[in-house]
C-alpha cells in the first residue's frame, strides 16, 4: 500500500511564540539512575524521582512529586497532557523519559531554559556555561549547590536519602521556573521569541530520533576491520623501521626523532614562538604535525608514511574497533545524542552515547557501513542542494547567484575551474571541474589565502557575486562598529573583541562571513524541514534515524520509497518556505533544492537509481525575488 504524507499539527503549521505567555504549563525535573548520564535511551536506566510544578488551569501552581518509575507517574502524565507547554532545563532529557511514560511527543510543546539562554547569548556561551547553575548565577538568582549536587557526581542516585533528593529536585524545579519567567521577558525585549520557539519545535523530533539509533552492517564492518588492521600493521612496521625502532604512538620518542633526528623546523604560534607541550617540549600533537613542511626527500618520505599511518590508526581506533564492539555487545545498534546548544553558529552537533561515536562529523567513508535493521528495507537520505550557497545568495539578494542557481546551462563549479585554470568556461575539463569544487564556496567563509590561482578565484568570486560580497562586507563593518550583528531572522551574534589591525584587516572576519550563512542554511531551514518530515511521517512504518547538517536520514520499507520522494519535496522545498515566513516574516528569494537517494546502505554509491534532485516551484520564491530586484 502506498503511504501518504501526513498533516502538520497546529503548533507547527501555525507557529505561535506567544504561546509561552500562557499560564497553562508544567515545570518538571527527573532524577534518574546515572548510567551514561541518565540517558533515557539506555534501557537499564530508570526514574528515581519526578518533581513538577503544576501550573495548569485549576492547579494553582502546586508542587508535586512522585518516587518510582514510569508506571508511578500517572498524575504527571495527566498534567503534561493538560498543559499548553512544558518547561525544563535541557528538555530533551525530560522528553525522553516522558516518551518512556507513553506520551506522544508530537503533541508536546517545550520551553527549554537551556535553549532560551543559548538563544539569548548568541555565540557568547559555551555548552559548559549553560547548566542551570550557571544560568541562575548569570541572572543574579541564588544557586542550587548542595550536598546532593556533590553526591550526584559519585553516588548512585537511588542511594541518596529521599528527603535530601526531594529537596534538591524541588529546588531545581523552582529555579527553572524563576529562570523561565526571567527569560520569557528577555526574549521579548530582544525580539528573539520566534528563534526560541523554532529551536524548541525541533527538540521532540531529535529526542525521538535518538531512540532509533543507526544500524551497523556486521559483514561490512568485519571486512573493513580486517583490511584496515592488516594495513595498519604493515604501516606500523614500515614506520618503525624508518624511525629506527621508535614507537610512533609514544609522543616523547616521536618528538625526539622528528625534531632532533630529522631536523624539522617546529611550527610556531601567533607570537612566532615554537609550539610547546605543557612540560616545555616540542609538540607532536596532530594539529602541530599537520603543519610540518618537508624540506628534503627524507622529511617528505617521513611525512607521507606518517600521515598514512595516522589515518589508518585513526580509522581503527576511532571507528572500526568501536563498530566491532557495538556489533558484539549492542547488536550493531549505534546511538548518539544531539546537542542543540553546543556550536557558536547554532547548527547541531552530536555526542556518541555508549561507543562515543558521534553522528554529525562522521568520516564519510564509513557512511555505507550503516544499513536498515529490518530485512528488505532501505536507507533513504534527503539533503538541501547547494544549501549554504543558496542561503548566501538570498541574504545578499544576489542577481548573478540566482542566475547560476536557476539557469540549467550555468555551472558554478565550472566557473571556479575556469578562473583557477585561466581558461574559458567552455574549455574546462571534467577533471578540472572536479578539482576546483573544494574552492568554490571558500569565499563564503572568508577564504582568502592559497596559491596565486586560488587567490585569483577568490577575487573573481567577489566580483562575480557582488551582492553576497557586499552583504558580508556590510556585516563586517557593522560588527566593527557595534561589536554585534543581528541576522535577518533576529538571532544576534557578538564579537566584542573585533578591531581593525594596522594592515586594515578586521579581526573575526572569517566568523562574521561564516556564521549567518551556515546558520540560516543548517540551523533554520533544515530544522524546519526536519520538524515537518518527522510530523508528516507519524503514521509511516519508516522512521527518521539521523540528521547531519543539511540532510535527513530514514529507514523505510521499499513500499514507502515513492512517498519519501514526495515527502522530501514537500518538506525541503515547500514547507521550509512557509515555516520560515511564518516564524520570521522572511520570504526566501531563491529556489531551494532537494537531493534524494535511497539504497541498501547510507550514502550507497551503488544505489540503482542514483540521486534525484528536486527544485522548488517558482510560486514559492519568484515573486519575492522580483520584489527584491533580483530579476
Amino acid at each position: 500500500m502506498t503511504q501518504s504524507i501526513g498533516d502538520l499539527p497546529r503548533h507547527v503549521a501555525e507557529p505561535n511564540p506567544q504561546l509561552y505567555w500562557s499560564d497553562n504549563y508544567v515545570v518538571l525535573d527527573f532524577e534518574t539512575t546515572a548510567n551514561h548520564k541518565g540517558s533515557p535511551v539506555v534501557g537499564d536506566n530508570r526514574i528515581v524521582l519526578a518533581c513538577w510544578l503544576d501550573h495548569t488551569h485549576g492547579s494553582n501552581g502546586t508542587m508535586r512529586f512522585a518516587f518510582g518509575g514510569e508506571y508511578d507517574l500517572v498524575e504527571l502524565v495527566e498534567a503534561v497532557q493538560r498543559a499548553d507547554f512544558i518547561v525544563a532545563h535541557n528538555t530533551k532529557f525530560e522528553l525522553g523519559w516522558l516518551r518512556r511514560c507513553g506520551i506522544d511527543l508530537r503533541k508536546i510543546v517545550t520551553f527549554d531554559t537551556m535553549i532560551a539562554e543559548y538563544v539569548l547569548g548568541g555565540n557568547r556561551y559555551a555548552q559548559n556555561q549553560l547548566g542551570l547553575e550557571s544560568c541562575l548565577q548569570r541572572r543574579g538568582y541564588p544557586g542550587k549547590r548542595s550536598t546532593v549536587s556533590w553526591m550526584l557526581g559519585d553516588w548512585p542516585t537511588e542511594n541518596i536519602p529521599r528527603r535530601w533528593l526531594l529537596r534538591y529536585c524541588i529546588r531545581d524545579v523552582e529555579a527553572c521556573h524563576e529562570l523561565f519567567i526571567d527569560q520569557r521577558k528577555a526574549l521579548k525585549e530582544l525580539e528573539l521569541e520566534a528563534v526560541n520557539y523554532a529551536r524548541n519545535l525541533l527538540t521532540p523530533a531529535l529526542c525521538d530520533i535518538e531512540f532509533q539509533g543507526m544500524q551497523l552492517d556486521e559483514t561490512k564492518i568485519t571486512e573493513l576491520l580486517t583490511i584496515e588492521e592488516q594495513k595498519h600493521a604493515k604501516l606500523t612496521s614500515e614506520l618503525q623501521e624508518f624511525c629506527k625502532g621508535i614507537d610512533p604512538s609514544k609522543a616523547k620518542q616521536l618528538a625526539g626523532f622528528v625534531y632532533n633526528e630529522l631536523g624539522f623546523t617546529p611550527p610556531t604560534d601567533y607570537r612566532g614562538k615554537p609550539v610547546l607541550t605543557a612540560t616545555g617540549q616540542f609538540s607532536v600533537a596532530a594539529e602541530v604535525m599537520s603543519q610540518l613542511v618537508g624540506k628534503n626527500s627524507t622529511q617528505q618520505r617521513f611525512l607521507g608514511l606518517y600521515n598514512e599511518w595516522t589515518t589508518a590508526n585513526s580509522n581503527i581506533t576511532k571507528y572500526l574497533r568501536k563498530f566491532g564492539e557495538c556489533i558484539e555487545h549492542d547488536g550493531g545498534r549505534l546511538f548518539a545524542s544531539f546537542n542543540q546548544c553546543a556550536t557558536r553558529t547554532h547548527r547541531l552537533s552530536s555526542t556518541g552515547l555508549v561507543r562515543r561515536i558521534q553522528f554529525q562529523n562522521l568520516n564519510r567513508d564509513y557512511k555505507p557501513v550503516f544499513c536498515s535493521r529490518n530485512d528488505g528495507w532501505i536507507v533513504a537520505e534527503a539533503d538541501g542542494a547547494q544549501l549554504e550557497f543558496r542561503a548566501a545568495v538570498h541574504m545578499g539578494r544576489d542577481r548573478v547567484g540566482l542566475r547560476y542557481i536557476t539557469d540549467k546551462d550555468s555551472d558554478i563549479h565550472r566557473f571556479t575551474a575556469s578562473v583557477i585554470n585561466d581558461v574559458r568556461e567552455a574549455d574546462v575539463t571534467r577533471e578540472q571541474r572536479q578539482a576546483a569544487k573544494p574552492d568554490t564556496f571558500k569565499p563564503l567563509y572568508g577564504g582568502s589565502s592559497g596559491t596565486p590561482a586560488q587567490q585569483r578565484y577568490y577575487a573573481a568570486f567577489k566580483e562575480q557575486y557582488k551582492g553576497v560580497a557586499a552583504t558580508q562586507e556590510r556585516w563586517t563593518q557593522c560588527v566593527l562598529r557595534d561589536k554585534k550583528l543581528r541576522t535577518e531572522w533576529g538571532l544576534i551574534y557578538y564579537w566584542p573583541d573585533t578591531r581593525m589591525t594596522q594592515s586594515g584587516y578586521i579581526t573575526n572576519t572569517t566568523s562574521i562571513y561564516n556564521y549567518p550563512v551556515q546558520a540560516f542554511a543548517t540551523a533554520e531551514i533544515i530544522p524546519c524541514a526536519l520538524v515537518s518530515a518527522w510530523h508528516r511521517m507519524k503514521d509511516w512504518e519508516g522512521f527518521l534515524v539521523n540528521t547531519v547538517h543539511d540532510s535527513i536520514i530514514a529507514e523505510l520499507p521499499t513500499s514507502e520509497i515513492g512517498a519519501w520522494h514526495q515527502l522530501s519535496q514537500q518538506c525541503l522545498v515547500t514547507d521550509s518556505y512557509k515555516l520560515i515566513e511564518k516564524l520570521y516574516g522572511i520570504k526566501i528569494t531563491v529556489p531551494l533544492g532537494a537531493g534524494v537517494m535511497t539504497g541498501k546502505r547510507w550514502a550507497d554509491k551503488d544505489a540503482k537509481d542514483g540521486e534525484t534532485v528536486y527544485e522548488a516551484d517558482e510560486s514559492l520564491w519568484l515573486e519575492a525575488a522580483k520584489q527584491e530586484g533580483m530579476i
